[in-house]
């Protein structure tokens, strides 16, 4: 999995729609971008936001990102089916663009788009897909470099101690966005963690105790608490916890 561009999106739908948005993106826009060149690694639910849904989206680069992009919604498949899905949105401006500063390859723990629909077919994956946790810490101008150290030395011990699986920390892609259509935050002072998590009730547990570790790990770097979003795999998800 060749990936070094990461899409994030959060978007807001209209309210009660969330489940029906869900089956409409899975059958008609994860495997028409994997022909055109782009990974879908996951769909979530955000836990405790009804009407909003978040998914990843990975590329090779930028320039297979600008090609990939002008092929699907310059395409067929977005002409016919992004119409509908449009009316179902109220908000989706809500992209960082990230760049990878970890194995790629541990983001989905080997799991793809079509070996997820597949095992589904067959029945032999687990339906518990667990909880997925993306923290954003951000710093002040020129600090963000002593935050990925600290982070590296200090921060990731306190996850392995906790039995946290760290899937992956990334900072912001910071070339042009070519594809202005879809406009992204570039955030240079932030860094961003996703981990996994069998449940909710131990993710709100271990991230807890971390969290309380990290505030003393971060102290005086941060420009302000960190935020979270705790995220539900859908079934199709790439990204999910894993056993």
């Amino acid at each position: 999995m060749d990936i070094n561009v990461i899409e994030l999106r959060n978007y807001l739908l209209k309210p009660g729609v969330r489940e029906h948005f869900i089956d409409y993106f899975e059958e008609h826009f994860i495997d028409t971008q994997e022909t055109v060149g782009m990974q879908v690694l996951g769909q979530f639910r955000v836990l405790g936001e009804p009407d909003h849904f978040v998914w990843l989206r990975g590329f090779r680069d930028m320039q297979s990102r600008l090609e990939g992009l002008q092929n699907f919604y310059g395409g067929p498949v977005w002409e016919k089916y992004g119409p509908l899905a449009n009316g179902m949105m109220l908000e989706w401006h809500n992209v960082r663009l990230l760049c990878p500063l970890s194995p790629i390859a541990d983001l989905t723990h080997g799991f793809t788009a079509d070996a997820i629909a597949a095992d589904l077919a067959a029945g032999s994956i687990s339906y518990d897909t667990g909880i997925i946790a993306i923290d954003f810490y951000e710093t002040g101008p020129g600090q963000r470099e002593n935050l990925i150290d600290r982070f590296q030395t200090s921060i990731m011990p306190a996850y392995q101690a906790a039995s946290i699986q760290l899937r992956g920390y990334f900072v912001a892609e910071l070339a042009e966005n070519e594809f202005t259509r879809l406009p992204v935050i570039q955030n240079e002072n932030e860094l961003v963690v996703i981990t996994a998590h069998e449940s909710e009730a131990a993710c709100r547990e271990k991230h807890d105790m971390v969290a309380r570790q990290i505030n003393d790990i971060t102290s005086g770097l941060l420009g302000k608490a960190p935020e979270s979003l705790l995220l539900s795999p859908t079934l199709r998800s790439p990204l999910r916890y894993a056993k």
